[in-house]
């Protein structure tokens, strides 16, 4: 455990940002959806409404991933850069 705290300590603070604002819009995506699978549930009983539900939630845990992934990747190749003397 302590390996994986120290080699997440290492990320440059742009990197940190970057996954600390994809984790909040995915978190906002994810209740957006939810409310509207709960709306659908109890009022409205629409098909459409409980796919555009359920397509908000994958979508944003999608793009977080990417985030996640492109947030690793900068900061890769930012060390990879700077360690090239």
């Amino acid at each position: 455990m302590d390996k994986i705290f120290k080699t997440l300590d290492s990320i440059n603070t742009f990197s940190k940002k970057v996954i600390l604002g994809a984790s909040m819009f995915a978190v906002a995506g994810c209740n957006v959806g939810i409310v509207l699978i709960v709306y659908n549930r109890i009022v409205a009983n629409e098909v459409e409404l409980y796919a555009l539900g359920s397509s908000l939630i994958q979508k944003s845990i999608s793009v977080f991933a990417h985030f996640i992934i492109a947030a690793l990747l900068m900061d890769w190749f930012k060390n990879a850069f700077q360690n090239d003397d």
